[in-house]
């Protein structure tokens, strides 16, 4: 569906001449939004394969879910299921459909609509898909197990019994998002089943239509009048691509940008400062990390990996790149959770992870290629590591760029970047960090951050996992997060984290209702 579709060709022509009407220099119209970000990784807007946090952003607006997760405090919300009902056994999820939701095509939003939705992104098999596939949803078993019985209901049959938070989370995350059947049907295009279309148009039911797309530039969202949750106070939403911290941090002190994301500290720092700018920090479900491949035979001994631990330099990028991009945490259950841990028993000490190279059986020290993000902070903890692995003698051959699909395909030695998980549960990380059904490469379980790594793990790691996930006691899944949390840690894995990410955005001071990251746009306002 483009623009002319969706909007009406006066309506395209209008926005199309509207864009580049936007003033410059001066302050961005009250019923528009203008985000800075940076586009480079920004490939499309399928939401069954949208796996980045830029693309999951707009994605989270274009299309609804079910559920989503409530705003105020833990547990969900109705969104696209006006209620639902869960079996005595725990195994049925009856949802009911809400009334007058409407597709940006006018189509009615119908459970016939969820179904096709959930059943395509379980055999779809990418990154987004294990947002069902952990729970046992296959290729094979999901038209049976998920099925609209009417216009109005969709039965989901989980094949076994799980805590039941974790698939209502799950249906609030981004993958299970709903797409309009009829249209992506009528757009497939040599049984790709309308990859090629969704990446670049939209069939969503949100609060926001996907309109001009012009990669690395621009992209402009236009509000749904006929939003079932009424139609958003921001009439548009601009995206518009800006890499440079400098240069974000110089448009949003002129006005000409009204949020301004992935800056620098030092800009952060002086943007502080203005009075007309407020920064939001907001911390997430996720963290900066190191991979280690081990498919590599150097990096599979758990000594070398254990090195590696000791050339990251956490108090130092704490008081500097990190002071707003995230907290030092070494654990991997998020801080506030059960089973957390205030525990960082790393520093940095590269006469350490000399020896411990030594002991591995590398005296002479080690060379490995080291694929890195670069936009801020990736890159700068990229260059902190570098420097001080040289100290150890490991040399790493600093490659950035757009790496992360060869991250995905495990096609790399070394890789850096961040990565965050939608649901506020410990098991959302452990999922993937410390489960990998089959780590063969022709299993290709890219959803899987441990397959990406190559990591074999320990069974013993994956039982408490799985077991964690079916407790339904509050205190004895503490017990058990906080087992596995130190696990983790003393299995030297092959990802490691060193922080907890977090996403610091300067807004100008009128702006209202923005909160970071997933920010539902239709919240958002701007005063005087």
């Amino acid at each position: 569906m483009n623009v002319k579709m969706l909007l009406g060709g006066a309506a395209a022509a209008v926005l199309m001449t509207a864009v580049p009407a936007l003033p410059v220099s001066a302050q961005t119209p009250d019923d528009q939004l203008v985000i800075a970000i940076t586009m480079s990784a920004l490939r499309g807007f399928d939401p069954h394969d949208s796996a980045t946090f830029e693309s999951q952003d707009i994605v989270g607006n274009i299309y609804d879910r079910l559920v989503q997760l409530a705003e105020d405090g833990p547990g969900v919300e109705p969104m696209l299921a006006s209620e639902w009902t869960v079996s005595d056994d725990g195994k049925l999820f009856t949802f009911t459909m809400r009334e007058g939701a409407k597709f940006h095509s006018g189509n009615r939003v119908t459970a016939h609509d969820a179904e096709y939705s959930l059943r395509r992104l379980v055999k779809l098999g990418l990154g987004p898909s294990s947002d069902l596939t952990q729970w046992g949803f296959t290729a094979e078993n999901v038209d049976e197990l998920i099925r609209a019985t009417s216009d109005s209901t969709l039965e989901i049959e989980v094949p076994e019994v799980w805590n039941q938070d974790l698939i209502l989370y799950s249906l609030a995350s981004f993958g299970p998002s709903i797409v309009d059947r009829k249209v992506v049907e009528e757009n497939i295009q040599d049984d790709d089943d309308g990859r090629t279309f969704l990446q670049t148009n939209d069939a969503g039911s949100g609060a926001y239509i996907l309109g001009t797309w012009r990669a690395n530039d621009l992209l402009v969202a236009e509000a749904f009048s006929d939003y079932w949750g009424g139609e958003p106070e921001m009439r548009r939403v601009l995206f518009r691509h800006i890499p440079e911290s400098s240069q974000q941090r110089l448009q949003i002190e002129q006005g000409d940008i009204d949020v301004a994301t992935r800056l620098s500290s030092t800009d952060v720092n002086s943007l502080e400062q203005n009075e007309d700018i407020a920064i939001d920090k907001a911390v997430g479900i996720g963290y900066y990390y190191l991979a280690l491949n081990q498919e590599n035979e150097i990096l599979s001994n758990p000594l070398v990996r254990e090195a590696f631990r000791y050339v990251i330099d956490y108090e130092g990028l704490a008081g500097t790149v990190m002071q707003h991009y995230g907290n030092m945490q070494q654990t991997i259950v998020p801080a506030g959770m059960i089973g957390a841990s205030d525990e960082n028993p790393y520093s940095l000490d590269p006469e350490k992870a000399r020896e411990l190279l030594a002991e591995a059986g590398y005296p002479d020290g080690i060379e490995m290629v080291y694929y890195a993000t670069p936009v801020t902070p990736e890159f700068e903890i990229a260059q902190s590591i570098q420097a001080n692995a040289e100290r150890a003698g490991i040399k790493l051959d600093l490659q950035p760029g757009d790496h992360i699909g060869d991250f995905r395909q495990r096609n790399y030695e070394v890789f850096s970047a961040r990565w965050g998980a939608q649901l506020p549960d410990p098991h959302a990380v452990f999922s993937s960090l410390a489960v990998n059904p089959d780590n063969s490469r022709e299993a290709n379980l890219t959803g899987y951050m441990a397959w990406r790594a190559g990591w074999d793990v320990p069974d013993e790691i994956e039982a408490l996992v799985e077991e964690a996930a079916h407790e339904l006691d509050r205190d004895r899944r503490a017990e058990l997060y906080a087992r596995l949390n130190q696990m983790y840690l003393e299995s030297s894995p092959p990802i490691i984290t060193s922080f907890q990410r977090a996403e610091p955005r300067a807004l100008r001071a009128n702006v209202d209702g923005y909160e970071g990251r997933f920010t539902t746009w239709s919240n958002v306002s701007k005063g005087d």
